[in-house]
């Protein structure tokens, strides 16, 4: 064997070895979190057993019950203030465009794995070079410009023999992800923090009525004093005490009206509006009801919430950065070809001897860069490292939160039904006391006394129901409600087809070829919105056609439902007959059931422009 051959082999062998050991791993590792059995503060479930906290499997699936949690309350207001906060937000609208950014970020580094082809057309002027005594040209006759004309096909590649490309690949849709989860995370976080403050607004409520119906009491006690005062029966010192106890009420009022304005604004915020353009009612908290049960608590949801997978995604992409970093410390092979057509003469551009091609491969090694790409190496290194640490410590947190808010529900419970009997015992004081001082039987601050016992109890009532329910959301909240859970691992869900648009009118005659199965509601037109009708006796297709209004901004797929309803609830009249059509913008293409996909959204069947 000729030793050109040899050398080659050799060569091989040793490229072979080095990509072997340099070789982008596989898979990458979620280290795995030790969790207690069961938790310390149990909640009971349905058939009143304590629920048990077991690690779940990959294929475990949640339970869909906790996906809306907030209809558990059964308050209509409540369901349509978070409708519209899911439809109008503006942090979950900011989440979603930046998973739209991140999916466009996936698709450049992706890209990058391919092959890129140019078409380079050049026309150069240059002077030729001739013989020279230091700067001053020998033979003017020989430094005469040259004009040169090239159009040609160029191609370039580098290939990823270290596992460099298809490793940033991997990190980039793993962030592409953690953008995901981050979306689902601000709309968990936005669920809870709606309802928690209709809660607050509605024991504000509370509040204002029963400061209201007790100054209303304490002011029709005050003529009765003053006649007694005038038959010497009372002094004019209780007289001027209940004076004092109704001003003290009525400064009361207006602070809980401000506080009450702060939350109405607050909330008014959260739904993507003005504080005007809200109107919210009187009702107060016997219009919410307690859950019966909270289902599926709580191994199938803690490890699934957004904010533990979106830990999860970033620890997993700074592990594939790792790679990256790794295959760029060996030195890259690029391979580039090109051909096409060069002359001096236009004219002469395409004949067969101005044909020409070339094709290179280079392999550039670094020599001495000072310790900059084992540095990044490291720096890789110890990102991860960082990321893994925030992982457990995610998981922690949620844990301490599941505990804490068990612990609210618990003891709230507790304290809710001893001071509903203490307020009550207060009441009966107080009532007591009033008929009993109208004979005489009491002096004026027996009265007073308890009068303020029975007020001061009455608003810790409201507080503790206030705190009781708070603790229900803060459950809901932190397992994961509020949102859909699934599952990193490539599959294809079911997309809506793109409707044709011209002129803003929409024609259509044939029957949809998906039909939407997921995330159905009356009024969502999944498919191209075209449909069979028949004809006469001998049937056939009936085109339609129809004016449609663009909404504004983009829509996860999972706020599609709560956009219509909102649509719905606020504006009935310009609703009625009328359809909301999405059409898809961009999806995560290895999300299971098409769950991350997002959607330009048009309201349909408007008759004319106007």
């Amino acid at each position: 064997m000729p030793k050109r051959v040899w050398r080659v082999a050799a060569c091989a062998f040793l490229v072979a070895a080095i990509a072997g050991c340099a070789a982008k791993r596989s898979g990458y590792d979620v280290p795995e979190v030790p969790l207690p059995r069961e938790y310390k503060n149990t909640f009971p479930s349905e058939q009143g057993a304590a629920e048990s906290l077991t690690p779940p499997l990959p294929d475990m699936v949640p339970d869909r019950g906790l996906v809306e949690w907030w209809r558990f309350f059964g308050s209509p207001e409540l369901e349509r203030l978070i409708d519209r906060g899911i439809a109008n937000n503006a942090e979950v609208r900011i989440a979603t465009l930046r998973v739209a950014q991140a999916k466009a970020k996936a698709d450049q580094v992706r890209a990058g794995q391919l092959p890129e082809i140019s078409a380079p057309l050049l026309v150069g002027r240059q002077m030729p070079g001739g013989t020279t005594v230091g700067s001053v040209p020998t033979s003017a006759d020989a430094r005469v410009p040259q004009t040169s004309y090239q159009a040609s096909m160029r191609g370039t590649w580098r290939l990823d023999v270290w596992g460099e490309q298809s490793a940033l690949a991997e990190s980039a849709n793993l962030q592409l992800w953690r953008a995901a989860f981050e979306r689902d995370n601000t709309q968990r976080n936005l669920a809870a923090t709606l309802a928690s403050n209709y809660v607050e607004y509605a024991s504000l409520n509370d509040r204002l009525q029963v400061a209201r119906e007790l100054e209303s009491v304490l002011a029709a006690t005050l003529p009765t004093i003053e006649k007694r005062v005038e038959v010497g029966d009372a002094t004019m010192t209780e007289l001027e005490q209940q004076r004092a106890a109704i001003y003290s009420l009525r400064a009361t009022i207006p602070t809980i009206e401000q506080q009450r304005e702060d939350v109405q604004n607050a909330i008014a915020f959260l739904v993507g509006t003005v504080p005007g353009s809200l109107k919210l009612s009187d009702a107060g908290l016997e219009t919410l009801g307690l859950p019966a049960y909270v289902p599926g608590l709580p191994a199938a949801l803690l490890l699934r919430r957004p904010d533990v997978r979106m830990a999860e995604a970033r620890m997993l992409s700074a592990d594939a950065d790792i790679d990256v970093a790794r295959a760029r410390i060996l030195p890259p092979v690029d391979l580039s070809a090109q051909v096409g057509y060069s002359s001096i003469f236009l004219g002469q551009m395409f004949q067969p001897q101005a044909l020409f091609w070339n094709a290179i491969a280079s392999l550039t090694a670094s020599i001495f860069d000072a310790g900059k790409r084992s540095s990044e190496k490291e720096y890789a290194q110890a990102v991860h490292e960082e990321m893994v640490e925030m992982y457990i410590r995610t998981i922690y947190q949620a844990m301490r939160e599941v505990e804490g808010s068990l612990a609210t529900i618990r003891l709230a419970s507790k304290r809710l039904d001893a001071q509903e009997e203490a307020t009550l015992a207060a009441k009966r004081a107080w009532e007591i006391s009033s008929k009993v001082y109208l004979m005489g039987g009491v002096d004026y601050m027996t009265l007073l006394d308890t009068e303020r016992t029975y007020y001061r109890y009455l608003d810790e009532y409201q507080r503790t129901r206030m705190e009781h329910l708070r603790g229900y959301i803060t459950l809901f909240q932190s397992l994961g409600g509020g949102v859909k859970v699934g599952q990193v691992i490539p599959g294809r869900g079911d997309r809506p087809l793109r409707a044709g648009v011209k002129d803003g009118k929409v024609r259509q005659g044939l029957p949809p070829r998906e039909p939407a199965r997921a995330f159905s509601a009356d009024g969502v037109e999944w498919a191209a919105g075209r449909t069979l009708a028949q004809e006469g006796s001998e049937g056939g297709w009936q085109i339609e056609e129809f004016f449609q209004v663009e909404l504004v901004g983009l829509y996860h797929r999972a706020a599609i439902g709560a956009a219509w309803r909102d649509l719905r609830a606020r504006y009935p009249a310009v609703m009625e007959n009328r359809v909301i059509r999405p059409r898809l913008s961009g999806r995560i293409e290895d999300s299971v059931d098409g769950q991350e996909a997002w959607y330009r959204l048009f309201v349909a069947k408007f008759s004319t422009l106007a």
